[in-house]
């Protein structure tokens, strides 16, 4: 039970940091006024907050490796997409 719970805090750490950076990311360039894109932005928030509870659930044992691969991949994902969507994205 301890192990799901540090697991829980450093998975919940790292999202939430890279969350709320991706978010004024996200208004630092103007996506928020995309309507287009807000369904996006509220879909990635939520699998942000949901995961860190599925990783820590999962994360021990075989599966360690493979949910400490994730919980970086989807921070670094929550990192990149407002740069990369603020160059494709159509203006206004």
């Amino acid at each position: 039970m301890a192990g799901f719970i540090i697991r829980l805090v450093g998975y919940a750490l790292l999202l939430e940091l890279s969350s709320r950076f991706a978010q004024q990311l996200w208004v630092q360039h103007g996506l928020d006024d995309i309507a287009s894109l807000q369904a996006l932005h509220d879909d990635g928030i939520i699998v942000l907050w949901a995961a860190p509870f599925v990783l820590a659930l999962f994360g021990s044992g075989a599966l360690r490796t493979t949910a400490i691969f994730l919980g970086f991949a989807l921070a670094a994902a929550a990192l990149t997409a407002p740069v990369a969507l603020a160059h494709f994205a159509p203006a206004g």
